[in-house]
């Protein structure tokens, strides 16, 4: 199975399991997800996503961005080395994180706006939120593998905030850091001091 083709079964398929771990990494590297069709701008550069007007100053980037250069062909090594499945445990069992550690300098201290979806690290009174992981896809580390480190970003706040639709697809705006974030769910290679956040509209 392909790199490319382990993607869609991870961001597609439904398991039943809890995920978590240390990534699978013998030197870290770390894989991207697909993302929806480009559009094509008045400019003639391709936009991945219907961005928003951001604010000056504020960088747009999409999940590939936080890959370095030759991630992909890194992480398809080590998931040629190990020989994995998809992934899925309908048991209940434990599911692997593949991948490395490695993130894209030349976004280290940027102030960046980037869409994902919301995995809570905690709820508060009132359903507030405290800290939450940003994942590419729905349903990553909770019915799916978790994807690799640099494909998760740890994201924290000054003051908590409620989410209504906890499962819809959001935007979100701050400054990017490489502070590592180990946790039971999925370990990122990143970490995000948030300034704000807004629904993702289709």
């Amino acid at each position: 199975m392909t790199v490319r083709n382990w993607l869609l079964v991870t961001a597609l398929a439904i398991g039943l399991a809890a995920c978590g771990g240390e990534p699978t990494n013998v030197a870290e590297t770390q894989t991207g997800v697909e993302t929806p069709e480009a559009d094509v701008a008045e400019t003639g550069e391709e936009a991945r996503y219907p961005v928003p007007d951001a604010p000056e100053g504020v960088l747009t980037i999409n999940w590939d961005d936080l890959l370095p250069e030759g991630e992909l062909e890194r992480i398809q090594e080590i998931f040629e080395r190990t020989g994995l499945d998809s992934g899925i445990d309908h048991f209940g069992g434990q599911m692997t994180q593949i991948g490395t550690f490695n993130v894209e300098n030349e976004l280290i201290g940027e102030t960046i706006r980037m869409p994902g979806f919301i995995l809570p690290l905690d709820f508060q009174e009132g359903g507030e939120i405290g800290e939450f992981l940003l994942v590419p896809y729905f349903g990553a580390c909770v019915h799916t593998p978790p994807p690799p480190p640099n494909q998760i970003v740890y994201v924290t706040l000054q003051d908590p905030i409620v989410v209504e639709r906890m499962w819809d697809p959001v935007w979100v705006t701050g400054v990017l850091s490489a502070d590592r974030h180990m946790n039971e769910l999925g370990n990122a290679a990143y970490t995000l001091s948030l300034i704000a956040h807004e629904p993702y509209e289709y």
